[in-house]
């Protein structure tokens, strides 16, 4: 077994490589995991991901985004400090942003044998 919890979400999802016993088996898996469909399946839900979480947080920092757009029309004076101050809530969205991408390839995508439906219980099923 790997430190990879175990989460019943990843049966619909695919076969963990680092799970596999067999030096054979392991090979093959590996070999498979490198290849085009494969990478084509991760790319996928790579970005579907980005997608997801993309959209989560502009649902959850809505308000942060319209400050932005009032300062883009106020006048030029004005605007930049305001510009200004939201800078770090925009900073701090993106990295939470990237790090629910990062979180979720790491629990369901890295390392993984991908089902052709794979894709639909990852963004369906998880938190």
């Amino acid at each position: 077994m790997t430190d990879r919890t175990y989460d019943p979400r990843l049966e619909h999802v695919g076969r963990c490589i680092d799970d596999v016993d067999g030096e054979l088996e392991r090979a093959v898996c590996e070999s498979l995991y490198k290849g085009s469909a494969q990478r084509r399946r991760r790319s996928w839900i790579v970005l579907l991901l980005g997608i997801k979480h993309t959209l989560r947080g502009l649902l959850f920092s809505w308000p942060l985004y319209l400050l932005g757009l009032v300062a883009w029309v106020l006048p030029s004076g004005k605007s930049a400090w305001l510009s200004l101050l939201l800078l770090p809530g925009i900073a701090l969205s993106a990295v939470i942003l990237w790090r629910g991408i990062v979180d979720d390839y790491q629990r369901f995508v890295h390392r993984v044998l991908l089902k052709p439906g794979a894709a639909r219980h990852i963004l369906w099923r998880t938190s």
